[in-house]
């Protein structure tokens, strides 16, 4: 039954990241899976079959690099499309809670089930993607970190791949996987052996190839049917690797009611009556999480009786 079915996924821990460490091949490898925790990402956002495989690939290779990283602070990877998908921004935060937003350039439009990763967001060659680090306690009027991933390959993998390659100067294994309900991802990554450092008694020089070809050899219906545990070990079981970090993702949302009062109150009361005068109420939705809030002409009232506040939140209102 789809009880038992949901219980069984459960009590695999589909929404797992886990870590190896294998020092006789100076390497690491991060393994994800996403089940529940995705689908309530995106349950809202009603996204075509082909954008959601894609939001899933991206949400994967979004956590993969946090994990890799061990970032204090949002790693973020912002796609801006020329094509059907307009805007999909995928945030991690410490502890591995992340949300996902899409826009789509004509809601209605109807989409190929499988249309490519370029048809949708890099149609006329102008599409743009950015991986952006933002410290957790960075200094005012200091600018987030962002490296500019060229939309350079057939695959969201192949993409992030060759980012990493060519712009970390990483050496990196990609392969990700996504369907209507599950996604799934794991990135290999050659560690850097600083010059004059002492190389692992049982280093291997042969090892690195080896790892790559067992990540070569990954399929979809495993990265998208097995939990991260199962994954790895059918990949390295002979490779010993160390288990370094195992963890939850959780899509966690942001927005607040303080924070979409700031928002309403940074438009100023002249535009915000305005609002009220037109539509009879603000209506404001988050494109993380879904929640709408309504505002009346009472709730303005209180708004601006009060001192004003400095804004800060990513909401935007829709007039309704």
């Amino acid at each position: 039954s789809l009880l038992l079915a949901k219980k069984e996924r459960q009590d695999k821990r589909m929404d797992t990241l886990q870590k190896l460490l294998f020092t006789h091949a100076a390497a690491r490898a991060e393994t994800v899976t996403l089940d529940d925790s995705f689908n309530e990402a995106v349950a809202h956002q009603h996204l075509p079959i082909a954008v959601r495989r894609l939001a899933g690939e991206v949400t994967a290779s979004t956590l993969l690099a946090a994990a890799a990283l061990q970032f204090d602070g949002t790693v973020m990877v912002q796609v801006a499309g020329d094509g059907p998908v307009k805007l999909l921004v995928v945030e991690v935060r410490p502890e591995l809670t992340y949300r996902v937003s899409v826009t789509l350039r004509d809601p209605e439009a109807k989409l190929d089930e499988n249309a490519t990763l370029q048809s949708l967001v890099n149609a006329n060659g102008r599409g743009q993607c950015a991986l952006i680090l933002d410290p957790a306690n960075r200094a005012e009027g200091v600018q987030p970190y962002q490296g500019i991933v060229a939309l350079d390959g057939e695959n969201f993998a192949q993409i992030m791949t060759n980012y990493f390659i060519h712009s970390e100067q990483v050496e990196t294994l990609i392969a990700l996987a996504s369907d209507e309900h599950r996604v799934g991802g794991i990135m290999l990554q050659k560690m850097p052996i600083m010059g004059g450092k002492k190389l692992p008694e049982d280093y291997d020089e042969e090892a690195w190839d080896r790892l790559k070809m067992f990540v070569g050899t990954v399929k979809s219906e495993e990265l998208l049917t097995l939990t991260p545990e199962e994954i790895n070990r059918r990949l390295f079981w002979e490779e010993s690797p160390r288990v370094t970090y195992e963890g939850t993702p959780v899509f966690r949302c942001r927005c607040s009611d303080e924070g979409v009062r700031q928002m309403i109150q940074s438009l100023g009361e002249e535009e915000a009556r305005d609002i009220i005068k037109e539509h009879g109420k603000i209506e404001v939705t988050c494109h993380f999480c879904g929640q709408v809030r309504t505002f009346d002409s009472i709730d303005v009232e209180a708004m601006f009786s009060d001192a004003p506040v400095q804004p800060v939140c990513e909401e935007k209102p829709e007039e309704k």
